[in-house]
């Protein structure tokens, strides 16, 4: 049997208070679809912003605005956390809206979570722990404090301030969000298409086998986005979607002509894409740990579709095992090595590939499913023999 905690409120100096779990109480969103309900006007300050916590709040986003509400926003596009389809989202509404980014080079991380509202004579403030992510608004476990004081009272003008201290035009560290701006930040690197973000969980799989876990597990009560609420496609992630912050690559080759290996496709436009590549196909230099020399990955094109190529080419070393290229990012610079399963280190960086097969979802990429097909006695290794596999990691 489920048990839902109320927290009791108090009074002091007038502002009416009281806490606000998730997890051990309702999805936050509840409170915040019936805040926007009976709000004209709202003040959103949060660390991350995503398409699975706007998606939730869309249509009493939309409602508000539809009654001549109006709502600012602040979002922080700190530690890769914030994507594009979430900022996507909220440019997309209609009314009268504003939605600002703001982000320090030095090392200060904005990391508020503040939703404001003026409702009838109250003014409505929560802080807490919540950002505007699926996970912050229906999945985690979090915290917020709800205010509530009289409008015109302190609580009012402090959070009117502090909000006009953050959209402060003289203030460099933030920016109106037009489409323009939109893009020259996903160009830049400081903001990530959703699916990436989400897979930085999804990609780690399991810590801990049942066995050797020492605390439970539950599920939280979780709200789903309505069906009628316009989501950018593919924000979840697939088993091929990398995560946002790799750094390495590990590549099980499928060899021709015996030391020849074909790069697929996804991979190495995932490292132009890293290295500030443009165009979706090009050749690439990498810097061999072995030669300490600089060689050139280059694609090749088939001849119906010459704009497009169909694989990328890299010599390997002779293998007696299987043969697994890394690529590593270093600034922006690639460093490739090269492993032989058939050698102590090689067998670890082959084992790593296959477990990645076993996680859940799986973080290995088998891009002929061979490991799914495989027949019942069969193991991972016998069925992906002769199999191109990567992981990003």
């Amino acid at each position: 049997m489920s048990t839902e905690f109320i927290f009791c409120s108090d009074i002091i100096w007038g502002v009416s208070l009281m806490l606000i779990p998730q997890f051990y109480g309702r999805p936050f969103v509840d409170t915040l679809v019936r805040e926007f309900a009976g709000a004209d006007r709202a003040y959103v300050a949060t660390a991350w912003v995503r398409a699975s916590g706007v998606g939730l709040l869309w249509d009493s986003i939309t409602n508000m605005l539809g009654r001549g509400g109006r709502l600012r926003i602040v979002a922080g596009i700190d530690r890769e956390n914030t994507s594009r389809e979430g900022l996507a989202m909220l440019l997309a509404l209609e009314g009268d809206v504003r939605v600002y980014v703001r982000h320090n080079e030095a090392t200060p991380i904005f990391h508020p979570k503040l939703y404001g509202f003026r409702a009838g004579g109250e003014c409505r403030v929560l802080v807490g722990s919540n950002n505007l992510t699926g996970g912050g608004l229906s999945q985690n476990e979090e915290l917020s404090a709800l205010l509530v004081e009289e409008v015109g009272g302190v609580l009012e003008r402090s959070l009117r301030a502090y909000m006009r201290q953050l959209r402060n035009p003289a203030d460099d560290l933030v920016k109106l969000l037009d489409a323009e701006l939109l893009d020259h930040l996903t160009i830049s690197g400081y903001v990530e298409a959703e699916a990436r973000l989400r897979g930085k969980a999804s990609n780690t799989g399991p810590s801990r086998l049942p066995e050797n876990r020492l605390f439970g597990s539950r599920q939280p009560i979780r709200r789903r986005i309505p069906s009628t609420v316009p989501i950018p496609n593919a924000i979840n992630p697939r088993p091929d979607t990398p995560v946002a912050d790799w750094t390495r690559v590990f590549v099980k080759l499928r060899l021709a002509r015996g030391t020849q290996g074909q790069l697929p496709l996804a991979v190495a436009r995932e490292v132009r894409r890293r290295l500030g590549e443009i165009n979706l196909d090009g050749p690439f230099t990498v810097i061999d740990r072995h030669t300490r020399a600089e060689r050139q990955i280059s694609p090749t094109y088939p001849k119906r579709r010459p704009e497009i190529a169909n694989t990328y080419k890299i010599e390997a070393m002779p293998a007696e095992g299987h043969a697994i290229l890394k690529l590593e990012l270093v600034g922006r610079r690639v460093l490739a090595e090269f492993f032989d399963s058939a050698e102590a280190d090689g067998q670890a960086v082959y084992e790593f590939l296959i477990d990645g097969l076993r996680s859940e979802p799986a973080s290995t990429v088998d891009p002929n499913g061979a490991a799914a097909r495989r027949h019942v006695g069969q193991s991972l290794e016998e069925a992906t023999e002769g199999v191109t596999l990567y992981r990003f990691d």
